[in-house]
């Protein structure tokens, strides 16, 4: 069955296509002039009865944050900037991963099984902590010398680099055992060299693998950004802001409404306004929960294409297993000296 016949792929699939096309279409169509702001509610009196940040579902479905902004805005125009460093990132780290793990299948054992145990840190090594400790001072501390586009580069890379070592082992791992297949001695006697042996043969059996690993940088992608929020590490950039004239009173905020960017922005919210905290972190809950329909159904799917095939090999097996004499009675042979027959 097709993946796309899946009832829960779709779904997944569905919420992230909307997510993030509709951030796109909705930056579009509303210019910045036009983007609900909102300071201080008045009565039918006109008497001011509320002021910013104003609750969800007075004037505003998800209410507004302290500089009178609709949090349904921020997070819908900051849907396309979070999934497409989302999706960036995740290839990135699937080519390279990869790619470099095919070229590590191609080691002897002994060196592959060196360099496992080198990395083997990386699977147990918090990647937040890792991210944060290399990220934090040039996006936070020296911030004023870099300008925002080069801030994001290097952030982006450095979110690619994190991610590449266990990738890329258990890429080679998976292509190693795959290669000591019989019939790749056979594909090496009939002259097949190394790279048309990976390209021709290893990589459609990854290629499914692939997909489920995709999602799966996705859904750990968007996890790691939201913990780096909650650090204040703002991957689009930042600045500092002045409550007030004359006074210490300083707040950082994001330069684009990113969702992570936003979490760290916000988190003195969480004291009070709730709903200002709460709205991007309730988008990036329904991403990670999209893709992981998604995830479960490819898996789904890998696991049921891998029986089918077993038990297609098997049933080819049982008909060319030959099939067992008949043990002939003294009459029934020599029925079959006089007539020529068995019956």
């Amino acid at each position: 069955m097709s993946i796309w016949k899946s009832p829960l792929f779709l779904t997944g699939f569905l919420i992230i296509i909307a997510l993030f096309f509709g951030s796109i279409i909705y930056s579009y169509y509303v210019p910045d002039k036009e983007k609900p702001v909102l300071q201080i509610r008045y009565d039918e009196n006109n008497k001011p009865i509320d002021s910013v940040p104003i609750a969800p579902f007075k004037d505003m479905p998800l209410g507004t944050d302290r500089f009178g902004v609709s949090m349904l805005h921020k997070v819908l125009d900051g849907a396309k900037y979070t999934l497409s460093f989302a999706f960036l990132i995740a290839f990135a780290r699937l080519l390279i991963g990869t790619m470099l793990g095919l070229l590590f299948s191609q080691l002897p054992k002994s060196i592959l099984r060196m360099f496992n145990k080198l990395f083997e840190a990386f699977y147990y090594a918090p990647a937040t902590i890792i991210a944060y400790l290399i990220l934090f001072p040039v996006l936070q501390i020296f911030t004023w010398s870099l300008p925002r586009d080069e801030q994001t580069i290097f952030a982006i890379t450095i979110l690619v680099v994190i991610a590449v070592p266990p990738l890329m082992i258990t890429v080679a791992s998976e292509t190693k055992k795959f290669l000591e297949n019989e019939f790749i001695s056979s594909v090496k006697v009939l002259g097949g060299g190394r790279f048309h042996t990976l390209f021709k043969h290893v990589l459609p059996f990854l290629r499914p693998r692939l997909g489920i690993l995709y999602s799966q940088q996705l859904i750990s992608t968007l996890l790691l950004v939201a913990h780096l929020g909650v650090l204040k590490v703002f991957i689009g950039g930042m600045d500092i802001i002045t409550l007030e004239p004359l006074s210490n009173n300083t707040l950082p905020v994001s330069m684009i409404n990113e969702w992570s960017s936003m979490i760290g922005a916000y988190i003195y919210e969480i004291r009070g306004n709730l709903w200002v905290i709460y709205t991007p972190l309730a988008a990036f809950a329904i991403s990670i929960l999209a893709l992981n329909f998604m995830v479960e159904a490819m898996k789904q799917q890998y696991l049921a294409q891998g029986s089918y095939t077993k038990t297609r090999r098997s049933s080819r097996l049982k008909k060319k297993q030959p099939v067992p004499a008949k043990k002939l009675t003294q009459e029934q042979f020599e029925k079959i000296i006089k007539t020529g027959t068995d019956g």
